[in-house]
């Protein structure tokens, strides 16, 4: 918070998406319907995360500060949560996993509490150190209850912000461990993917019937963006000198110029291929009983950057969601080394926005090389969560930490 404090105001109450959540916090409390009433590019499921602040607030200062402490307040608790499942998991430095959300956290100062993916956070930390309890896919009211709460968290993570459905394949690989065919892998997970998939329903539903059509412009408001100046794709053209104008739409800054538009096309089928390797790897593990709670952060971490690299917009907020994954995905000499370019990841996110964004955005080095370095560092992250030895972190799960073979839920 005394970072927030020191923000500029372009950066705190001013800034353009702290702008929209206000607005949308106040016309629900005005009785406006969202997506028929007013337009927000947002899923329904952030929509209760942005009355609070609007409710006790009169000024736009006001509700950035409210805003700003209860992000705090949600990275607090998931930093809370990934301490726990580090014990959990029996990782031989249990507090290491929590210093380094800690400390990444606090190098993305100037959006860690400025945007609301503090709530994609919460809910993979709660999902992780729920399946990594000891009674986690027992067959007993609590390790029922266990399960439900897990994919209820991706679901509601899913309906804030669609990327925690990621999650859901290694979740499923894990509570179907010891099956060898996908189809009873499925079978075992069934009652969970009710469970994630009732969630959403739970906040798509209500937004389709009241907003309708308009409801529906919010997914086609994101496939219609452009290349993001941040992404990789960019990055790349930057440094090759092809980028001919960089322009404010769809509230980011996207590129034009040579090679643009081929590699916003190839965005999803590249991001497709990233997510079925990705896939073929953590089936791969789970196919050779290698696949205990250990393996979720992990994989959870490999899916999202397979997202994160593929993708055509790379805002510096995205960072966040991998704050629970990266530290508890491997121990040892292992965790040490992903943690540092974990960190260097979240040092040099901060340098692209805000303290280089005008050099990126007029093409000129260090500017350009810093955005190029950090989206490398993406892709070593992710060949990294590949191929990583199995059985990281380095002591084995506790007893009774792993799934019974063929349980539901």
């Amino acid at each position: 918070m005394q970072r927030f404090s020191e923000l500029a105001p372009r950066l705190g109450e001013a800034s353009y998406d702290v702008a929209i959540y206000r607005r949308a916090g106040e016309a629900i409390l005005a009785g406006k319907v969202p997506y028929r009433d007013f337009f927000i590019e947002y899923p329904p499921g952030s929509l209760p995360v942005f009355v609070p602040p609007a409710l006790f607030s009169s000024s736009r200062e006001g509700y950035a500060s409210l805003f700003a402490s209860e992000m705090a307040l949600f990275l607090v608790a998931a930093l809370l949560l990934t301490a726990c499942a580090a014990r959990s998991l029996g990782h031989p430095w249990p507090l290491f996993p929590a210093a380094v959300f800690a400390a990444g956290a606090i190098l993305l100062y100037p959006v860690a509490v400025t945007r609301y993916d503090a709530v994609v956070a919460l809910t993979l930390a709660a999902t992780i150190a729920l399946a990594s309890s000891q009674v986690f896919g027992r067959n007993s009211a609590a390790g029922a209850a266990a399960s439900v709460a897990a994919w209820a968290s991706l679901g509601f993570g899913a309906a804030a912000k669609i990327v925690p459905a990621l999650a859901t394949l290694p979740l499923a690989l894990l509570v179907g461990r010891g099956e060898r065919a996908l189809a009873a892998v499925a079978r075992s997970a069934a009652r969970g993917f009710a469970v994630f998939f009732g969630v959403v329903v739970a906040f798509v539903l209500p937004a389709l019937l009241f907003g309708g059509g308009d409801f529906l412009k919010s997914f086609s408001y994101h496939a219609d963006r452009g290349l993001q100046l941040e992404s990789l794709g960019s990055s790349v053209l930057l440094k090759l000198g092809y980028v001919e104008r960089v322009f404010l739409e769809f509230g980011a800054y996207d590129v034009q110029g040579r090679g643009v538009d081929l590699l916003s096309s190839m965005s999803l089928p590249v991001t497709g291929v990233l997510l079925v390797l990705t896939a073929a790897v953590a089936y791969r593990e789970h196919r050779e009983d290698r696949f205990g709670p250990e393996q979720l952060p992990r994989f959870a971490a490999a899916f999202v950057l397979a997202f994160l690299i593929g993708s055509k917009v790379l805002s510096p907020q995205y960072v966040i969601w991998l704050l629970p994954l990266v530290p508890l995905s491997a121990g040892g000499v292992w965790g040490l080394g992903i943690s540092a370019v974990f960190l260097a990841v979240c040092w040099m996110t901060t340098q692209i926005f805000p303290f280089h964004y005008l050099e990126i955005s007029a093409g000129r080095p260090p500017g350009t090389d810093i955005l190029l370095g950090r989206n490398f560092l993406l892709l070593v992250l992710w060949g990294l969560m590949l191929s990583l030895p199995s059985g990281s972190p380095a002591k084995e799960p506790a007893e009774g930490t792993v799934p019974d073979r063929g349980s539901p839920a």
